[in-house]
């Protein structure tokens, strides 16, 4: 890139920042954002700090990263920020070494280090800045500089935006006037733009005062409440406005491409799902960020977000709440504060192919109906209200349609077939072999082959950490090994990436002294039976089944209408509204967007006629909906 060029570039950054642009994406999957390492520490270190308990090991390491950078422009505040963060977090061990942690003591390390850190971050800001105003005249080392600090904004900016708007736009014409100051050397000094000395310095200035000033030296935060970044000092700031729901970065709610297969059961018996209301209906409600409360409603997650087609998600992680891909602590005070544990026992994302048959439910096996089970992810998980009966028979009579993947390489009774490999059927044997060790039980004592390899039971395998030595709380269910190949990591807690360390795992729990043969020959077995045939769709284009899938979930619209449940069919068109527009930028031939645009606007209007109770025109809005979806079926892919 030319410097002109690199002028230009920064001009639209800074015209996006004041305008308040919002950029789309080329498809439903949405980029994990990218920040300064300053900014990623902190905007995590910030989340983090929120939670209870708080994972101080976690939170140390971001410190490290923000003392680091901030060393970098200002080594002795650096130095003053590493010493004084430590000692917070020491404190906080040395608390909970005699056992002395209470929630006040939380609440205050807490507090003493989101100041801390928030201050630091801000002075790092001030110093890039002033460091370019001191290299106005060496173009390359101000514009590097000035980025940093423009990045480094980024911090305090999603909050800023929303309760202070007017400084928020003020600051963003600053940040464009310093940028344009910066002036360029031109090509080969052809096209050359001085530096403006005093026009970068007052503009700097604006930005550099606001932010000491709002979030520099004694910055305040409120520990009974979230605490966020916000510039609480301002003379326009908004304490009554709403911030906008924000994960830690390094989170990821995408789902994975290609999708998994999911197999209905009435579908694979020639249903059609049109015909099935109540299903259709669960379908959807599966599909539903509008089952849940906030903050997982504005997220827009759903069931589906953590079990994509009713399988896993496998790069599913929220930092802060997840320890690996695939699983999170969902007993936190993030989500559902009112049924939080307080202690961090994160778990990994069970599959619910073949749901039906794999009772008790919860990895600790604590609810024996999966109708008790889904009520408390609905309610004590993700924060929703009492569900309507009706949701809860939709919701159940769906998850029951989920079907196992087919297996090619066994019987009908679990057992292996003809077609599985030598090494598969050593494996069998040995699966099937007492140990001493295990108290003269095998693997198949428990994972029952001949009941989709699990017994119904609940066992302490070693995996589980108790609440003390001696306790009797390390039990968990015995999982299916149905397509767990396909369903990595492994373990309640999602600890082990591989099925070979699984192997490893019992071979050293239980000193069952396996020779690397039998291992291979253990694992080429689980990999038959935790295979399946085509556990994966063929094509990462995902707009037509999505759009098939939108008119089942439209096809529940009589059926609820008919049970005289208002709510529910407001939910029906909101839904369906958000999940076209989630996925529209699938469409291979985006000249049809702006038909997805008007199919999403026709089911916004039917959730206002809805609302408004204007029944004949909700009734016009749906079969217009549906006659469009029909004339253009074939080219929404």
């Amino acid at each position: 890139m030319s410097p002109n060029s690199c002028f230009f570039a920064r001009l639209g950054i800074a015209v996006l920042v004041i305008v308040g642009v919002s950029i789309e994406t080329s498809a439903h999957i949405v980029p994990v954002e990218q920040f300064h390492p300053m900014v990623e520490s902190y905007r995590r270190l910030a989340f983090s700090v929120n939670l209870n308990p708080v994972r101080w090991d976690e939170v140390e390491k971001d410190a490290r990263v923000i003392a680091k950078e901030l060393s970098m422009i200002d080594s002795d505040r650096g130095s003053v920020y590493a010493r004084n963060s430590s000692a917070v977090i020491e404190m906080v061990r040395a608390e909970a070494a005699v056992s002395l942690a209470t929630p006040t003591m939380r609440r205050k390390s807490s507090k003493a280090l989101f100041e801390l850190s928030t201050e630091a971050v801000a002075h790092g800001l001030a110093a890039h800045l002033a460091y370019a105003r001191s290299q106005i005249t060496n173009y390359e080392e101000a514009l590097s500089h000035f980025e940093i600090a423009r990045y480094i904004f980024v911090a305090f900016e999603h909050e800023l935006k929303a309760t202070d708007s007017a400084m928020h736009r003020e600051l963003g014409f600053a940040w464009l006037d310093a940028s344009s100051a910066l002036g360029s050397p031109g090509l080969l000094g052809v096209g050359a733009i001085p530096a403006d000395v005093e026009r970068f310095g007052d503009a700097s200035k604006t930005i550099t005062e606001y932010i000491l000033a709002n979030y520099g030296s004694k910055y305040e935060a409120d520990p009974s409440r979230w605490m966020y970044p916000v510039p609480y000092r301002s003379a326009s700031y908004d304490a009554s406005a709403s911030i906008p729901v924000k994960l830690a970065p390094g989170s990821d709610l995408n789902k994975q491409l290609p999708r998994p297969r999911q197999i209905l059961n009435m579908v694979e018996r020639g249903v059609n799902e049109m015909d099935t209301p109540l299903i259709a209906f669960g379908d959807l409600a599966f599909d539903s960020p509008y089952i849940f409360g906030d903050p997982a409603r504005s997220l827009q997650m759903s069931c589906n977000t953590c079990h994509n087609k009713g399988t896993t998600s496998a790069g599913l992680f929220i930092a802060g709440l997840s320890s690996a891909a695939g699983g999170l602590d969902a007993s936190n005070n993030f989500f559902a504060p009112h049924a939080n544990n307080g202690h961090f026992d994160p778990v990994d994302v069970p599959d619910l192919r073949g749901i039906r048959f794999t009772a008790p439910y919860g990895r600790n096996g604590r609810f024996t109906s999966l109708r008790e089970f889904t009520r408390n992810v609905i309610m004590n998980e993700f924060n929703g209200s009492e569900p309507d009966p009706v949701l809860m028979d939709a919701l159940i009579a769906y998850m029951n349609e989920f079907d196992f993947l087919p297996n090619a390489q066994m019987t009908k009774h679990g057992k292996l077939n003809d077609t599985a490999s030598d090494s598969a059927k050593r494996g069998e044997v040995l699966f099937s072999k007492p140990y001493a060790q295990m108290n003269d039980m095998s693997c198949a004592s428990c994972h029952i082959p001949s009941n989709h390899f699990i017994d119904g039971l609940r066992h302490d395998v070693g995996s589980a950490g108790g609440s003390s030595e001696y306790s009797m709380d390390r039990a968990l269910d015995t999982p299916t090994l149905l397509s767990v190949l396909n369903t990595p990591p492994y373990m309640h807690n999602g600890s082990l990436a591989t099925l070979p360390e699984v192997i490893d795992f019992f071979d050293t729990e239980y000193s069952l002294e396996l020779t690397n043969g039998e291992k291979s020959d253990l694992n080429t077995y689980l990999e038959a039976i935790g295979g399946g045939d085509e556990p994966f769709e063929d094509s990462i284009y995902t707009l037509e089944p999505e759009m098939e899938e939108f008119s089942f979930f439209l096809s529940s619209y009589e059926y609820v209408k008919g049970l005289n449940k208002p709510d529910m069919v407001s939910m029906i068109f909101e839904t369906i509204s958000a999940e076209i527009q989630a996925h529209k930028w699938d469409v291979q031939d985006t000249s049809h967007l702006g038909t997805l645009d008007k199919m999403a606007s026709l089911m916004d209007k039917a959730y206002i006629a809805n609302e408004q109770g204007e029944t004949e025109q909700v009734d016009a809005l749906v079969d217009e909906y549906r006659a469009m979806y029909a004339e253009h079926a074939d080219v929404l892919k």
